[in-house]
């Protein structure tokens, strides 16, 4: 539930519904959710509940020529995991400075007042949530302008230089801000996966409360009954025969869903064999859009307040991505002091469960390439130690005055088509060679209910079809790759195209790579069997997840047997050895 608390939806799904046909852009990102990434989670849940294993093992019990699917999955989650870290690091200095206004006395907040923080200003200065006139007709929140409080603010925590490549000094407070953010996950993932249970159910109840209160207050400040009916004006459902709508709808509830990141198999695979994953993946599916509903609207809401109050219109209110976080922080300036800090915490208890969940997919594989016996307490403590220093080293650059620039120029160069191509390949590789009518009679073995194991079947026939969606995003994006708009900072670097290329296809990598080494491993050596070279080709190609099912469910038998008729067992007789019967 945590996992599928999504930021995206929080932050991209307002501006997204009301410029692309209102209602009708909704109804299709439910559709997209129940048709894509449903059948997807039951095939995900399914692939970690059968293996017991984290996504590299996971597919090599599939395929062994697939096993670079699980690698791609852990490297991109690593990229993701270090862009994520950036954001969320500069959340938590907001939330620091938001309690250092009331330590020193200070009144207003650093990022939406100008003359109260000069510290913090280094040009003429407007606030955050002033109005910026553009024309007569359109105004807007002076949140995203560099003359805006919040951009000096941004600018003096992180003084970004001219160059990516000029990454001078490291800005010590973001340095800590990271630091912080990975103690704090490796105090999750270190106890193991009972203790980040409990971690994350209580940083999701905390989020999930504040985000209720603030849903609450937006619902209630006026404007709504405007705002609902600007949305509902904007309704169009000839927009659906659009394939740029659709297209959308797709990345946006692939990123909202996280599904193709293998989190799911590793969280399914920590399962009991028996578990009901059919109901779990409808009840995440449901919980998830009730959940981005609950977000939305309260965007949605405050959005409408802000317009009737300033005159401006939503479509000038809202945008996408990390902006539209700067835009609810000004929000909020129209409101008490304290629901900016509610704000935070929402953003903050989101990320952060995100964050520790994709970790510990990370740490699960890694015990599983070390050996079951890495996942004893003190061997795992170091592991995790291991993991959450590299991930660390990982960000640090972001923490120089280069480190604007190299955010950006990562986080848009993933954006494009690599999630969509390890989910093409996920999809693929289970559900035409592995076969997914394969994958549903196990799921007829490992659940009791017949009727929900039914339908996980028939939910498992859509993953045939499904591979052609996220492959056509993938293909749009490409064909919409444009360097030009990338910062002009990033341009000072005339290797910075090849490095965003780089951190976007070096993730993909392993995915062709095992695939021919694997065959070509099979045709060159003999192995210890010595078995025919097309004996050992088919052996790659045939599913290890039937032996490694029988390896798992093997019990020794017992030597001698009280209950065999016919003989008595005696102290002074160990070589009567009774008959066994099965």
């Amino acid at each position: 539930m945590a996992y599928l608390f999504a930021m995206t939806n929080f932050l991209n799904l307002p501006k997204l519904i009301l410029e692309n046909g209102g209602v009708a852009f909704a109804a299709a990102y439910a559709a997209v959710v129940g048709v894509l990434c449903m059948p997807t989670m039951v095939m995900e849940m399914s692939i970690g509940q059968v293996t017991g294993r984290a996504p590299v093992l996971a597919f090599y019990h599939l395929f062994p020529v697939f096993k670079g699917i699980g690698v791609a999955q852990i490297l991109f989650t690593l990229v993701v995991l270090a862009c994520m870290t950036k954001f969320l690091s500069t959340l938590c200095l907001f939330l620091y400075y938001y309690f250092w206004t009331y330590h020193a006395g200070r009144n207003g907040l650093p990022w939406l007042n100008c003359k109260a923080f000069p510290e913090f200003v280094s040009q003429p200065c407007r606030e955050a949530g002033s109005i910026t006139n553009i024309t007569q007709i359109n105004n807007r929140l002076n949140t995203i302008q560099a003359e805006s409080s919040m951009m000096q603010f941004l600018t003096t925590l992180e003084r970004p230089s001219e160059s990516i490549a000029d990454f001078k000094d490291f800005q010590y407070s973001v340095l800590i801000a990271q630091g912080a953010v990975w103690i704090g996950v490796f105090v999750a993932v270190c106890f193991g996966v009972r203790f980040v249970g409990k971690t994350v159910s209580f940083v999701m109840s905390l989020g999930f409360a504040s985000l209720m209160a603030f849903f609450i207050r937006a619902a209630t400040l006026g404007g709504v009954q405007e705002i609902l009916e600007i949305y509902w004006k904007a309704t169009d459902w000839n927009k659906l025969a659009d394939y740029q709508v659709w297209r959308l709808a797709i990345e946006q509830a692939i990123l909202g869903t996280g599904i193709g990141y293998g989190a799911f198999i590793t969280m399914s695979s920590y399962m009991k064999r028996n578990n009901n994953l059919v109901c779990d993946s409808i009840f995440l599916s449901l919980w998830h859009l009730i959940i981005t509903f609950v977000q939305t609207m309260s965007v949605i809401c405050i959005v409408g307040f802000l317009s009737m109050k300033l005159g401006i219109h939503p479509t000038e209110l809202l945008e996408t991505g990390e902006d539209q976080m700067w835009y609810m922080l000004a929000y909020v300036s129209y409101l008490p002091k304290i629901w900016s800090a509610i704000l935070l915490t929402i953003s903050i208890c989101t990320m952060f469960s995100v964050l520790v969940i994709l970790s510990l997919s990370v740490l699960s594989t890694v015990e599983d390439a070390f050996g079951e016996n890495w996942s004893k307490c003190c061997r795992r403590f170091i592991l995790a130690l291991f993991l959450c220093g590299f991930c660390y080293g990982l960000t640090t650059y972001f923490a120089t005055q280069a480190g604007r620039h190299a955010y950006e120029l990562a986080t848009r160069s993933i954006k494009y088509c690599t999630i969509y191509f390890i989910l093409t390949a996920e999809l693929f590789a289970t559900a035409w060679f592995y076969c997914a009518h394969k994958l549903g009679r196990d799921l007829h073995n490992m659940m009791r209910s017949r009727c929900c194991s039914c339908f996980g079947h028939f939910f498992l026939y859509f993953t045939y079809l499904l591979p052609v969606l996220p492959a056509g995003v993938a293909f749009l994006n490409a064909l919409d790759y444009k360097f030009s708009t990338f910062s002009a900072p990033i341009h000072e670097w005339k290797y910075s195209e090849y490095v965003g290329i780089a951190i976007a296809m070096v993730p993909l990598l392993p995915i062709p790579l095992y695939f021919f080494m694997t065959i070509l491993c099979a045709c060159c050596c003999k192995g210890k069997d010595h078995q025919k070279t097309c004996k050992r080709i088919r052996s790659v190609f045939g599913s290890r997840l039937q032996s490694h099912q029988r390896n798992e469910k093997a019990q020794p038998i017992p030597r001698y047997t009280s209950n065999a008729p016919g003989y008595l067992l005696l102290p002074q007789a160990p070589l009567a050895e009774p008959e066994i019967y099965a």
